[in-house]
């Protein structure tokens, strides 16, 4: 297993975003069981910025697709 498999890029564009995010995760891993996860700052990138890493890649891939959704209905689309 590659890292780039279970590492998800997070930017968010402002704080509400943050504090969404931030419920997600939260909700994300009480649905799923409580899988081990770390989040880390990203600051050698621009912008608010998270490096959200699963141990399991589908878990990590689930994540980023519900992430996606959520964003989406949340800007309307």
């Amino acid at each position: 297993m590659k890292a780039a498999d279970i590492a998800i890029d997070i930017c968010l564009a402002s704080a509400e975003e943050a504090v969404r995010f931030s419920r997600f995760v939260q909700s994300f891993l009480a649905s799923n069981g409580f899988p081990f996860v770390m989040i880390h700052n990203a600051p050698e990138l621009e912008g608010e910025r998270r490096k959200v890493v699963f141990e399991d890649a589908g878990v990590g891939r689930k994540f980023a697709l519900e992430w996606r959704m959520d964003r989406l209905a949340a800007s309307g689309a």
